[in-house]
């Protein structure tokens, strides 16, 4: 009798490739404001690499859980998730008008990047023990026997959904729309992988659509943002509401295929978010077409890699937090690069392991701990079969093969 542990060591170098480039990218873009403020370093650079050291301790801690006690620990994650988010609201440190962050002195705490984490793992618990719901004994004739067989088990059935809302609404409430919104589009992508049906799917699109557009056109200057973008080259807006998105996409013009060179960007002396939402902008400025398109390989082979798990793996609630932390991973990736272009208006979305965040950085890592600790056996087992051949070979031959 054994323990045999599992790990994907692409996934972990490939995440640290990403940080490591994430923290060489903070310099470069922080250094010239901290010269003009008389310091060497960079202050988010400083930051970013002590967040790195709390991240990778996280990360071997969530690793080393056993799959089975994520079942149980997901809902304590989600609940002091909910009470940093509600405490936010009581003693949140204000920045540029929104409550996000919780101030430990040490460091700040934002606990809208943990909820990214703890409403994947929650709903990947709840859809990995969900039954089949039960088909009627016959296909309904009218419109009393599908409300009993279809839209009231369905209703009945999307309690999960009320866990997603409540973290959503109280992110919405710092403001802090686009995380929410972040948060709800990667719960779909974990529905899918769950199997819900596609009608259910389709409702759910539309109802998120509805909120977002109430929530866009309650607010002006989100409105305003949309409206506008567009014409954000204008006479009007290009040193208003456009100046960060035109200044960006300037920058990336200007890079062209290979870039003016590292250090000889002149975004992030202009950007008011040089090292947070317009980091890829001083890569793709300094380093060109061939920058940008690494960055994207490396955050998509994170994303294809757990991906890749996803599918190898026979544990339904591995395979809905690998699925999970992919899809978040890729859609704020892709997010990301759309806003620093100028596809999309700035919303901002950080890149992931690359933008400069503590909060961010450490529920990055977290996640991928997670994800290597649903890989692990987790119980002890022979590891011999009747024919006495070593079972562990079979099963790190298939996740190779992934």
């Amino acid at each position: 009798m054994t323990k045999s542990i599992r790990w994907d060591p692409w996934l972990f170098w490939l995440a640290m490739a990403a940080t490591v480039l994430g923290l060489l990218a903070i310099f470069d873009s922080g250094y010239a404001r901290a010269a003009a403020d008389g310091m060497i370093v960079p202050r988010e650079f400083r930051s970013q690499l002590v967040s790195l050291i709390g991240a990778l301790v996280a990360a071997l801690g969530c690793w080393l859980i056993a799959p089975k006690k994520w079942r149980v620990l997901s809902w304590v994650f989600y609940a002091v998730t909910i009470l940093g988010l509600v405490a936010v609201k009581v003693v949140g440190t204000e920045i540029n008008g929104a409550k996000r962050w919780i101030d430990l002195k040490l460091l700040m705490v934002q606990p809208a990047e943990f909820a990214k984490v703890s409403v994947i793992l929650l709903l990947a618990v709840v859809l990995a023990s969900r039954r089949p719901s039960p088909k009627p004994p016959h296909p309904p004739r009218h419109w009393a026997e599908r409300l009993d067989w279809v839209w009231i088990p369905r209703v009945a059935r999307s309690w999960p959904l009320i866990f997603v809302l409540v973290a959503a609404g109280l992110i919405v409430a710092e403001p802090d729309l686009a995380t929410a919104v972040v948060i709800v589009v990667v719960s779909g992508v974990v529905l899918v992988l769950g199997g819900v049906s596609r009608g259910s799917l389709a409702t759910l699109a539309l109802v998120g659509a509805l909120i977002v557009g109430v929530l866009v056109w309650k607010e002006p200057y989100r409105m305003d943002r949309i409206l506008h973008h567009g014409e954000r080259w204008s006479v009007d807006n290009i040193d208003g509401i456009g100046y960060q998105t035109t200044q960006s996409e300037a920058a990336m013009a200007k890079g062209g295929v290979f870039g003016v060179g590292l250090g000889e960007g002149r975004a992030k002396h202009t950007l008011p978010a040089p090292t947070t939402d317009f980091i890829s902008t001083t890569i793709a400025e300094e380093l060109g077409l061939v920058g940008t398109l690494g960055l994207l390989a490396l955050m998509g082979g994170i994303a294809w890699r757990l991906m890749t798990l996803a599918r190898a793996t026979d544990d339904r609630f591995g395979k809905l937090v690998l699925g999970g932390v992919a899809g978040w991973i890729g859609i704020q990736a892709c997010t990301n690069i759309v806003m620093a272009n100028g596809f999309a208006p700035p919303i901002g979305v950080p890149m992931p392991f690359v933008s400069a965040g503590g909060s961010s950085l450490m529920a990055l890592w977290m996640a991928i701990g997670v994800c290597q600790s649903v890989l692990r056996e987790g119980r002890e087992e022979a590891t011999e079969d009747e024919t006495g051949r070593d079972r562990r070979w079979d099963r790190r031959a298939r996740v190779s093969r992934a």
